[in-house]
């Protein structure tokens, strides 16, 4: 699907209306001939009863624990600077993932920095585990998460652990690996481990709504479209992030890369 932006003529007001039906065309194309949607509106991955992953309700609050989850430390090899966001995002991730249960509380960063500059300490001095444990009993936290990540040639590996802070014993503890372009899924796979101990349906549905293998195809166009951003072809990056959802509608990333270059066309 060829698509070309002419910036003189899309105004920035409309370009949410173009997207929107941009990704709408994609689903449609997605849908095999002859084979309506559901008539009670259930989203693409819905069981043969009808039912989806996101109908398991969260459970009935029992007895809330706090949490402590320190930003994630790591990098690329060799480095590169644009990819260093991925600490924060991915403890983002597995906040937004714990935050779904009732019985978790989580301890805000704001206050964690608050903790490390009050004892003059960094996020880094977490690593060592006298001082993780000493950091989360001031936070009052009954467990704390921490990890790190490494992302060579494209290939991300996560690498977490949540410890008691009462005893400092591994409750839980995971190494996930795959595609850097999937690093939403792989931190979601690590916050379905230590949701577990905590809120087995929260987890259950966690790792019901993992996203589906990607095609080969789809992740190719993908990788593609983000070479063409980085070229500064922003016409093919949006013909290559619309191949990607026509093939994959749920594929990590391509829609917002989708928006991203339309809007920076529309501003060429």
């Amino acid at each position: 699907m060829a698509l070309k932006i002419n910036s003189s003529r899309v105004a920035a007001s409309a370009l949410g209306v173009v997207i929107a039906t941009l990704i709408a065309s994609c689903g449609a194309l997605r849908a095999k001939p002859g084979t309506a949607p559901p008539a009670n509106g259930s989203p693409p991955g819905a069981s043969a009863s009808g039912a989806t992953p996101a109908s398991i309700p969260p459970a009935t609050q029992v007895a809330e624990v706090t949490v402590t989850i320190a930003e994630f430390e790591g990098g690329s090899i060799p480095p590169d600077k644009k990819i260093e966001f991925w600490g924060r995002a991915i403890t983002g991730f597995i906040s937004a993932d714990l935050g779904d249960s009732k019985n978790v509380k989580l301890v805000d960063r704001s206050r964690l920095i608050e903790v490390l500059r009050e004892y003059r300490l960094s996020m880094s001095d977490l690593s060592d585990p006298g001082t993780r444990l000493r950091v989360g009993r001031i936070l009052r936290a009954k467990y704390f998460v921490f990890g790190n990540y490494t992302i060579v040639a494209g290939t991300a590996a996560l690498t977490a652990r949540m410890d008691s802070v009462e005893t400092g014993e591994i409750v839980e503890s995971r190494s996930v690996r795959g595609p850097e372009d999937n690093l939403r899924e792989l931190s979601r796979q690590l916050s379905v481990v230590f949701l577990r101990p905590i809120d087995t349906i929260v987890a259950q549905r966690e790792a019901a709504e993992a996203l589906p293998q990607a095609s080969p195809d789809a992740a190719r166009y993908f990788s593609q479209g983000l070479a063409d951003e980085r070229r500064g072809d922003y016409a093919g990056a949006i013909d290559m992030n619309t191949r990607t959802i026509t093939l994959s509608p749920h594929y990590p990333g391509a829609r917002d890369h989708l928006e991203r270059v339309a809007e920076a066309a529309a501003r060429q």
